[in-house]
This record gives structure tokens, C-alpha cells and sequence, in this order.
């Protein structure tokens, strides 16, 4: 490996290891209790539509149920913005990905924990309970482009999902976390908030990188 690639590499596996918790303006619309998430270092804004002059003040978009879907919004993921869904809104957050999510109401109303996948372990996400801030599922029955972050504890289903659309990212959590979200959900948002989704490339330089330094390791241990 030449010396310039492995700088590369090193440098883009330092990057992703040194990403921390960034503030960021958060417009929400259908969703209620997250204003605790001002407490975590962000800036958290009702917004009373959703439109394309509104939607460039904010840099994630909190999505509720009920909350009626336009190209004002696909436009501000595709440009750069993160959206995270709610309960029902998991069904548009979906369809950007090229999936399909279906509202299971009567058989999901239940208060569960949410177990992280070795993805979500991986960007900094961690597994969390909160009672009755972890209902109304949905069924994920097609993860388009999606990658499956986590999952509900009691039976392993599909509970988040994040992907690419764009510049952006979606996520999409097929659940409610409830109409005043507590302590654990408010730091699930923030790191959800904070999760970089990588692009194929700096995975790979990052893997090369973390081979290369223990490679070298190795050497110097002789």
C-alpha cells in the first residue's frame, strides 16, 4: 500500500471515528414532547408547514403522524436534509427508499425496547426502553434501499431503518414515540440525529485504514 492511500485511508477512518454530537436546527410538524432535544444541544422549531421556504431553516425534520406529505419534503432530503418519521409517516419514509411500510395498529400497541443491529452499534446508536414511547409498529414489508439499524426486543421486527435518498438520509422509525417523549427516546433521537450514514467509498477506505494500522502493529510488535 502506497504511502499517500494509506493517509488516505487513515484519515477517513480517523473522520468517521471523530464524528461527534453536532448541533442542528430540528423542525418538527405532527410531533409533540421532543422539545428536550434543546436540552441535548439542538435548536428544536414547530414549523406550521411544510413547505420549501420552512423547510430550509431546519437541517432534520421530525415527521408525525398524520402529517401530509409534498416534494417540498423529498426535495429537502434530496438536498441534503435528514428525515426521521414517526408512526404512520414511516409509509412516505419508505417510499423514498423504495420501500413499503403498513400500519399494524392493533397488534403492535405495546410498550417495547428497541435493540440496536451490529450496523447501529456501529454508528453510534445504542439499544433503549421507554415504556410507552415504543408503540403503534409498522410492518416493514419491502426495505427498498433501506438498511435495518434496529429492531423491536420482544420478537426481532424490523423497528428503524435508514438509507440514502439524494444528499440526504432517511430514517425511519415504525413506531410512536409517544406525545411526551422521556429521557432514553430523546437520546435515541439525538444520536439518531447525530448518525452519519457512510458512503460506500469511506467504509471502504476506513476497513483498509483499520487493516493497515494493524498491520503495522503487528510489525512493531516483533
Amino acid at each position: 500500500m502506497s504511502k499517500t492511500f494509506k493517509k488516505m485511508a487513515v484519515t477517513a477512518a480517523l473522520t468517521l471515528a471523530a464524528a461527534g454530537a453536532q448541533a442542528a436546527a430540528v423542525g418538527t410538524y405532527g410531533v409533540n414532547g421532543v422539545t428536550g432535544l434543546n436540552a441535548l444541544g439542538n435548536t428544536v422549531v414547530s414549523l406550521s408547514s411544510l413547505n420549501a421556504a420552512s423547510l430550509s431553516t431546519v437541517d432534520v425534520l421530525l415527521l408525525g403522524r398524520g402529517a401530509p406529505v409534498n416534494a417540498a419534503i423529498a426535495n429537502f432530503v434530496a438536498n441534503g436534509g435528514k428525515l426521521i418519521t414517526e408512526w404512520s409517516s414511516a409509509q412516505y419514509g419508505m417510499s423514498l427508499l423504495g420501500g413499503v411500510a403498513r400500519d399494524n395498529f392493533g397488534t403492535y400497541r405495546t410498550g417495547d425496547s428497541i435493540t440496536m443491529t451490529a450496523a447501529g452499534i456501529a454508528l453510534g446508536l445504542t439499544t433503549y426502553s421507554d415504556g410507552g414511547s415504543t408503540e403503534f409498529f409498522q410492518d416493514f414489508l419491502n426495505l427498498g434501499s433501506g438498511t435495518v439499524y434496529g429492531t423491536r426486543g420482544s420478537n426481532g421486527a424490523t423497528a428503524l431503518v435508514g438509507g440514502s435518498y439524494g444528499k440526504g438520509t432517511v430514517w425511519v422509525a415504525g413506531y410512536d414515540w409517544g406525545d411526551q417523549a422521556a429521557a432514553p427516546t430523546l437520546r435515541f433521537l439525538d444520536s439518531v440525529i447525530d448518525a452519519q450514514i457512510p458512503e460506500p467509498t469511506s467504509l471502504a477506505l476506513a476497513a483498509i485504514a483499520l487493516m493497515g494500522l494493524g498491520f503495522s502493529t503487528r510489525r512493531k510488535s516483533r
